[in-house]
């Protein structure tokens, strides 16, 4: 997690040393998330939900289908 310090002079870094086995691609791969990306282009800065479930007891999440040309 990054987070700015309260006077916005510098990003604070947060990590954790436990190692997992899980891996996702990137949320921009996901369709529903870039979606809800552009809403906040369009809205009132609404947070961006992903299209599956990110959180303890989680299901691997769908190969996405977004392919580059």
């Amino acid at each position: 997690m990054v987070w700015p310090t309260a006077d916005s002079r510098a990003l604070r870094i947060h990590s954790t040393p436990t190692p997992t086995t899980t891996r996702i691609h990137t949320l921009m791969h996901d369709p529903q998330y870039r979606v809800a990306v552009a809403w906040q282009n369009t809205a009132d800065n609404q947070p961006p939900h992903p299209g599956f479930f990110i959180g303890a007891g989680m299901a691997t999440p769908p190969t996405p289908r977004v392919y580059l040309r």
